[in-house]
């Protein structure tokens, strides 16, 4: 007699399933995501080499760096006495900051005087950032302000510049000059740098789902 074969299953049977179903997503998903913890400080090893590259006889027209974890603003000063010609954006820049202030809380041992007379006005300050989406915002619209400019390096941590990246294909258009990337390296050797990897991860999967998938800005991003 031909027909329709059924195949039985005890709750026993059932749970024993699930359970073996459910650890392999688990196994499965913890590669993954820890394959991608891995990949971001890589990915701006690899951005940092290519940057290093191509300014490796020639200075960027402009440099531009995001305001926000420690070290960036110095580490963006210390190439700017690398390359004087090239003119400098900071945004996210508190609005209780003038420059001088700004350097002398974050450049350690740099003062402000002395960078403001070494770099002239060749300075630009965004107060309006509040995160990462406005920041490339801003820096896509001083970029457009400055067309003369061919080459330009943008600086943050190294973590941060995979999503930068990502937001910066989604709002550039048009003519546009060759980014480069540049990163304050972490160790990742205490949690509190680990958890900012983490949170970072979160946060590009949640870019791009918005951006590559939704077709929507970014706008209401925490940092």
């Amino acid at each position: 007699m031909l027909g329709k074969k059924y195949t039985f299953e005890s709750k026993k049977t059932r749970l024993h399933r699930l359970l073996i179903s459910g650890a392999m997503i688990f196994v499965l998903s913890f590669g993954v995501i820890a394959s991608f913890l891995v990949y971001i400080p890589i990915y701006a090893k690899l951005q940092k080499g290519r940057a290093a590259g191509a300014f490796y006889q020639k200075s960027p027209d402009a440099i531009a760096v995001f305001t926000g974890d420690k070290g960036r603003i110095s580490y963006a000063l210390d190439l700017l006495k690398k390359n004087p010609s090239a003119k400098l954006f900071i945004s996210g820049v508190h609005a209780a900051n003038s420059f001088k202030t700004l350097i002398e809380k974050q450049a350690g041992p740099i003062t402000g005087g002395e960078v403001v007379n070494n770099v002239g006005m060749q300075v630009d300050l965004d107060y309006e950032s509040k995160n990462t989406f406005e920041n490339v915002r801003e820096t896509v619209q001083f970029l457009k302000n400055n067309a003369q400019f061919s080459k330009v390096l943008i600086i943050s941590s190294d973590y941060h510049i995979m999503r930068i990246k990502l937001i910066i294909s989604h709002e550039m258009t048009g003519d546009k000059p060759e980014i480069f990337f540049d990163s304050v390296t972490n160790s990742y050797a205490d949690w509190s740098e680990i958890k900012k990897l983490l949170k970072e991860a979160v946060k590009i999967s949640r870019t791009f789902f918005l951006m590559k998938i939704m077709r929507e800005d970014v706008v209401s991003e925490e940092d």
